[in-house]
């Protein structure tokens, strides 16, 4: 029995920069489709040219990655096209004169070219963009290192 992909978005899917008829074969969609690097040495996966439509994806919309470029581990994944990430780093006190370590949790947009490919437990390259939601600036770009099959290693904050 094969699996089917349910639709949830409510309006018909169309890019942003793409004059895009509703009567197209599924080809002339494909070569149509537009697919765009965003720079820093980050290369288009190749899931980004298939059939799909994400205004805030940095491969396939007009979202630019500008800012911050930085890794974090995925520790959540339960909303539809969000992941939060944790930013660990070090704190120097001043008083006590010694390293302490310290977080930082961001949303970040996950796009549908990353569907299937990130977990929880991965390291992920993000990069920073203009403000996407009320809680999101930012946007999955590359996955940097993929978690081992045990879950031992996941940030427990």
């Amino acid at each position: 029995m094969a699996i089917k992909t349910t639709v949830k978005e409510k309006v018909y899917p169309k890019q942003i920069t793409n004059k895009c008829n509703p009567y197209q074969s599924k080809e002339e969609v494909l070569k149509a489709k537009f697919v765009k690097e965003i720079g820093f040495g980050i290369k288009t996966p190749e899931t980004a040219h298939e059939n799909y439509v994400d205004k805030k994806c940095p491969f396939t919309s007009d979202i630019t990655v500008r800012g911050r470029i930085f890794l974090g581990q995925v520790i959540k994944m339960k909303a539809e096209k969000t992941i939060v990430v944790a930013i660990k780093y070090l704190f120097y006190d001043q008083k006590y004169k010694r390293y302490a370590r310290r977080n930082t949790k961001i949303n970040v947009h996950l796009s549908p070219c990353w569907n299937g490919l990130v977990k929880v437990g991965d390291v992920v390259k993000c990069g920073e963009t203009r403000p996407l939601s009320k809680t999101k600036a930012s946007c999955v770009v590359a996955i940097h290192r993929k978690a081992d099959d045990n879950s031992a290693n996941v940030l427990r904050i």
